[in-house]
């Protein structure tokens, strides 16, 4: 199995402890914390700090329906450090971690209810090569994307925040080689144009805060069929 070599961003990781993402990013960020160690631990030190800066807050008495909140919140963590939670809408689900790159992780097959990427009801786009699955999200856009292997997704930059796991197969861009368990965590200054690698689809699960920003008019003209 290959080493994970790109990452989240740290703020995105703290931002993510802090429970400040946007939806779309969080499922993004807690999908790779399943294969990612390394984040994992990067996330437990980010709620850790967060933890130590409230304790040094003058205490505020709780109403009675915060603290049933804060009560349920704690009921819902599991004592195990390899299980990670995310926000999907307005639903927070704890998931044990998924260790085989590759594969849906667990995260996933909660919301779409299948354990096979081949199994889920793919839409075709009009870009060429292009299939995509929409996941609702009360906040951004999620969606996962299988590209037909050798082609190439329309050039594009973004108009905000863009993350981007690879779940199987692999791309290569400007920025590198991305292969399954790898994050592109993009904004508005990277302008690039995927390429799925040769042997086989690429899969891979894109959260959005904003729509892309496609270059060339053909591009142009079918982005609002493709939706993002």
């Amino acid at each position: 199995m290959s080493q994970i070599e790109h990452h989240p961003q740290d703020d995105t990781l703290f931002s993510y402890a802090a429970g400040s993402l946007p939806a779309a990013l969080a499922l993004v960020v807690g999908c790779h914390l399943q294969v990612c160690s390394t984040c994992r631990s990067q996330v437990r030190s980010g709620e850790s700090l967060g933890g130590e800066l409230m304790t040094a807050l003058a205490p505020k008495t709780l109403s009675d329906r915060a603290r049933a909140n804060v009560l349920q919140r704690l009921d819902m963590q599991q004592s195990q450090s390899d299980c990670e939670q995310v926000s999907v809408g307005s639903e927070t689900i704890v998931s044990p971690a998924a260790p085989v790159k590759g594969a849906m992780p667990s995260l996933l097959q909660k919301i779409l209810k299948e354990q096979d990427f081949d199994a889920l009801p793919w839409k075709k786009t009009i870009a060429p090569g292009l299939k995509q699955i929409v996941i609702d999200c009360d906040e951004g856009q999620a969606r996962l994307l299988r590209i037909t292997a050798g082609q190439k997704m329309p050039v594009h930059s973004h108009r905000g925040s863009e993350l981007t796991l690879i779940l199987s197969g692999g791309y290569s861009d400007t920025l590198g080689q991305f292969n399954a368990g790898d994050v592109a965590d993009l904004d508005g200054s990277t302008e690039h144009q995927p390429l799925a690698d040769d042997d086989m689809d690429c899969i891979c699960l894109a959260g959005m805060d904003a729509p892309l920003l496609f270059k060339g008019w053909l591009a142009k003209l079918i982005q609002p069929f493709v939706g993002m």
